[in-house]
């Protein structure tokens, strides 16, 4: 069952209330700390714009990887290139595939994240 397109990004900003940009925390410091478990040949995607598609998948209730690739899928070109997302030149390549946040799930150090 695919995950709903963003039905539930409304309800949680209504939680949250107004956003004062001088309280809110940016995750990016903090998961840019994170070792890389990839090599540098053939990475497009960095550990951060990765780890930063997947919390943002999660506030709308993405639980797995299948979710979250949809989830980066659906997003604007400008949520993904606020998280550091960059396109491909010859633009065939948008979001992280679903083969590349599992691998990159799988393979980066929990302990180390946490």
């Amino acid at each position: 069952m695919p995950a709903a397109a963003s039905s539930l990004i409304p309800p949680a900003l209504v939680r949250l209330g107004p956003l004062d940009l001088g309280q809110v925390a940016d995750l990016r410091p903090f998961l840019e700390l994170a070792p890389g478990p990839r090599a540098r040949q053939g990475r497009w995607y960095s550990l951060t714009a990765i780890l930063l598609v997947c919390a943002c998948a999660a506030v709308p209730g993405a639980r797995s990887v299948d979710e979250i690739a949809e989830w980066a899928q659906q997003a604007s070109d400008t949520v993904l290139t606020a998280v550091g997302v960059r396109r491909h030149p010859l633009r065939w390549r948008r979001s992280p595939s679903r083969t590349t946040i599992g691998r990159v799930l799988a393979a980066v150090d929990g302990d180390a994240l946490d």
